[in-house]
């Protein structure tokens, strides 16, 4: 049936020939030395990147804030009472002896209406609140310089071409590299940014800063 076909194919790859077999392994080796014999004869080119940093935009996110207000105890009302001007008449007796003594007369007053005013004492309030919980959120800033590499390749035994002189990156030659810059690079010009990341990678891995020299 079908499951003995399979099998059968399987065996013809399984079981080779010792002879099929040294072959096979004679023909991996070959394509491992010419490989390596590529990767070894030919100069090898590896991308340099620089490596800038930016700092996270950071903002604090806060939870909502709990508070109560928190009142200190209050004294009693202050109350005043005040009454309107009684109503008084005067009443003397009748019949008195007016030679032997003087007369006995005396006040007499309606009952006065009176009313009591209290005035409340003032609360002493102020809000209390609970420690805040906050964390930071930060996002990726968007004005961050990308790495900027560069494809380095190891020199050739004989070189045709004879390299340009290299002068340190200091006064007169620092002038003559600015000044040459724009007819070199025409419309594609590095900018400020991309500058400073190559010179901060060049100082990192331990590299000369190359510029013109002045006097040519």
């Amino acid at each position: 049936g079908e499951p003995q076909a399979s099998a059968s194919l399987l065996s013809r790859f399984v079981y080779l020939h010792p002879l099929d077999t040294m072959k096979s392994v004679i023909f991996v080796l070959a394509l491992l030395s010419v490989a390596v014999m590529a990767e070894e004869c030919h100069p090898q080119c590896k991308w340099q990147c620089d490596d800038p940093s930016c700092p996270a935009v950071c903002h604090p996110v806060c939870e909502r804030p709990k508070c109560q207000m928190q009142c200190e105890e209050v004294s009693c009302a202050k109350c005043t009472i005040h009454c309107a001007k009684p109503v008084c008449t005067i009443r003397c007796p009748k019949e008195s002896c007016e030679k032997t003594e003087c007369p006995k007369c005396e006040s007499v007053c309606k009952p006065a209406q009176c009313h009591t005013t209290c005035e409340a004492p003032e609360p002493k309030c102020a809000p209390v609140c609970e420690a805040l919980s906050c964390s930071n959120k930060c996002v990726k800033p968007t004005n961050c310089a990308k790495p900027k590499c560069e494809l380095q390749c190891e020199k050739p035994a004989c070189e045709a071409k004879e390299e340009a002189k290299c002068c340190p990156c200091a006064a007169e030659n620092a002038k003559a590299a600015v000044a040459a810059a724009p007819a070199t690079c025409g419309t594609k010009c590095a900018s400020f940014l991309e500058v400073f990341h190559t010179f901060q990678h060049k100082a990192i891995r331990g590299e000369e800063q190359c510029c013109p020299c002045a006097a040519q």
